[in-house]
């Protein structure tokens, strides 16, 4: 994919409630994070990985058992899988789960532009890719997706700058953000680099921007 842009995103559902499938009815605010500029390969790997691993150079056999002995052994079996199928690139190592880590799954789909890796929880673990895979609710997924130019990348990414004129909000870690309410809506925005964070919730069903907000600074 010389000559196109590149942008790799990491969404955890429980965390900041960004999919879909979430209940209307969640007092969790949604997050968006965006950037208007090209993002540089080292960049991209440090963001899209929790933390490094080396992948293992023999991938086990397909009908091995599953490891139920520690937290970890799951996910770097599973990821031996997806490097197989998409390439040693930087991937999360780490599953974000504080229990049942043995029963991880993950499954993918991809095309010319990219991929998406889906990771959830299932009664029982299955083997990677698993076409049954596609009817579990996904807790996180990792997503890249290549553009053709750099103004392909600004237009989809969808990048919002910070409005003057707007109350200012302490965020902690020296970081201030401007909040926009209105319509039963709030929309906390503030900047991270060359990158924009929103966080829009409602507070007629309970949601505070400003907690979460805080919470994803202290996280970044």
């Amino acid at each position: 994919m010389k000559g196109k842009i590149v942008i790799t995103t990491l969404t955890a559902c429980l965390l900041i409630g960004g999919c879909s499938k979430l209940s209307t009815n969640s007092k969790t605010p949604s997050t968006s994070i965006s950037s208007a500029t090209k993002v540089s390969n080292s960049a991209k790997e440090k963001m899209s990985s929790s933390s490094s691993s080396t992948v293992a150079s023999s991938i086990s056999s397909k009908n091995s058992s599953v490891k139920e002995d520690t937290t970890d052994s799951r996910i770097q079996e599973l990821n031996q899988r997806l490097s197989m199928a998409i390439g040693t690139t930087k991937k999360p190592t780490v599953d974000g789960l504080n229990e049942n880590h043995n029963r991880l799954n993950m499954h993918y789909i991809s095309n010319a532009y990219g991929y998406t890796v889906y990771y959830s929880v299932g009664a029982t673990a299955k083997e990677f890719n698993a076409s049954t895979l596609a009817s579990e609710t996904p807790y996180a997924t990792f997503n890249k997706t290549a553009y053709v130019s750099t103004a392909a990348a600004v237009t989809a990414v969808n990048h919002h700058a910070q409005e003057t004129g707007l109350p200012v909000i302490d965020l902690g870690s020296g970081v201030q953000g401007t909040i926009d309410r209105g319509a039963g809506q709030a929309y906390l925005t503030w900047q991270a680099g060359r990158w924009s964070v929103t966080v829009h919730a409602s507070p007629v069903m309970g949601q505070d921007p400003v907690a979460m907000s805080k919470q994803l600074v202290a996280l970044f």
